[in-house]
């Protein structure tokens, strides 16, 4: 699929902040070498946001840590390169749980006294820029306001090409590999790759972005193969004091034997639309943001109907709750827009050293779905989110975050019982250096 990788030039990768005064290493040569990276822990509380039941008794809370270190190398004007580790579980966090998974432990406790968790790879990557760059490695990525792909909590392997015919034009074209199955007996043929071509314009009143992405998953389901194709277009400018943003995407392809039990073809024919406005007033900054992706009307036709996603596990699109830690109406957790529908307001500002911002969140799942209690449904719920976070120093912050979600009737869990309200609340402490 094609993936819009933001505005900038530099948007192939995301790098932590660095501060200013930060000195180089000494390295030998007229290599510069910068050291950056982070500690973060954070403490979190979650309750019947597993099944929406009070019944259960679903609640639990925990502490979980994050320790990062990269090293920037700048070998000349046009050459430099990357690479970021991360201390986690496993290669499918990039957190490791307070008092589980230690090594080493001695005592009576078998997860105190102990080392914590392991060190991956983050990024890893080299970029020469010339007339035509050139950027390869493991490297996070995203496209767009991140409706259809954002890989930047972990990064793919990606060959990026990448030119500039003017200060305001950014053109790129890129490879991304997603699964190599590759061997003697098989060849290619159970491969997944991603091939991308965009452009980027941005001006003084308005900028935009189109982007084509094509999915070749050679092994998509019942050992067919799957072609698919991801058009997004976007623009944002001012109108007046307003800021105003949107974003179109439309899915084509089509993916063998996929639809009705395994036995036809299916089209893909999902979309996602996002538009939006921010104003400043009176030191706040206000927001409206409308977004609808597309649902599957029939799931036993030859149509896949659904805005597919692949997206950051954990991470919250739309609302602290819903998506990330309860299921959203695709039936599982971290599909974003997937057969979502939904108004946001939002309310953020600054005062001092404190950052605050809340939103109101309405959802409506875009087709119906069928509740725990047989019923069709599409009520999806009320989300309210909240976040304040305090500079206690330079590159010091702590924030508490949180969100409360009403589920509606899409959510019924029996026909003699409503779902509850779950609640999550977060808070946490980072220094960046």
């Amino acid at each position: 699929m094609v993936f819009v990788l933001g505005l900038t030039a530099t948007a192939f990768a995301i790098h932590a902040e660095i501060p200013a005064e930060t000195q180089a290493v000494v390295a030998k040569g007229a290599t510069q070498l910068t050291i950056n990276g982070s500690v973060r822990v954070r403490g979190e509380v979650r309750n019947n946001t597993g099944d929406l039941d009070d019944d259960a008794g679903h609640s639990w809370a925990w502490y979980d840590e994050r320790v990062r270190l990269g090293v920037d190398a700048k070998v000349s004007d046009n050459v430099s390169g990357n690479i970021t580790l991360e201390v986690a579980d496993d290669a499918t966090h990039d957190t490791y749980k307070w008092g589980t998974g230690g090594s080493g432990a001695t005592g009576v406790y078998t997860q105190g006294n102990a080392k914590r968790a392991g060190v991956n790879l983050l990024e890893g990557w080299l970029m020469y820029q010339g007339p035509v760059g050139l950027k390869v490695g493991h490297m996070p990525l995203a496209l767009g306001n991140k409706l259809f792909f954002d890989h930047t909590k972990f990064g793919d392997d990606a060959i990026v090409v990448f030119g500039n015919p003017s200060p305001a034009v950014h053109l790129a074209g890129l490879t991304i590999k997603f699964n190599d199955q590759s061997s003697e007996a098989n060849g290619n043929s159970k491969d997944a790759d991603a091939y991308v071509v965009l452009a980027t314009y941005k001006g003084e009143a308005i900028s935009g972005s189109a982007d084509l992405t094509w999915v070749d998953d050679q092994d998509f389901s019942a050992g067919g193969d799957a072609n698919v194709y991801n058009l997004g277009v976007r623009a944002d400018g001012k109108i007046g004091p307003a800021s105003i943003y949107g974003d179109i995407e439309y899915q084509m392809g089509s993916a063998e034997k996929a639809c009705v039990s395994g036995t036809k073809d299916c089209d893909f024919k999902g979309y996602a639309v996002m538009l939006g406005a921010k104003m400043a007033l009176g030191g706040v900054n206000l927001g409206l943001e409308l977004g609808q992706g597309s649902g599957d009307k029939d799931p036993n036709d030859d149509e896949i109907g659904v805005f597919v996603t692949s997206l950051s596990s954990s991470t919250p699109y739309i609302g602290f709750v819903y998506g990330p830690r309860v299921k959203t109406a695709c039936g599982t957790t971290d599909t974003g827009i997937c057969n979502t529908t939904y108004a946001k307001l939002s309310a953020d500002g600054k005062s001092g050293a404190l950052d605050y911002g809340a939103s109101l969140i309405w959802l409506k799942a875009t087709e119906d779905v069928v509740n725990g209690a047989g019923e069709k449904a599409s009520d999806l719920g009320i989300e309210i989110d909240a976040t304040v976070k305090y500079a206690l120093a330079k590159n010091l912050n702590y924030w508490i975050e949180g969100g409360y979600f009403m589920p509606g009737d899409a959510y019924k869990i029996s026909p003699t019982k409503d779902a509850d309200n779950a609640y999550a609340v977060r808070h946490g402490i980072e220094l960046s250096f």
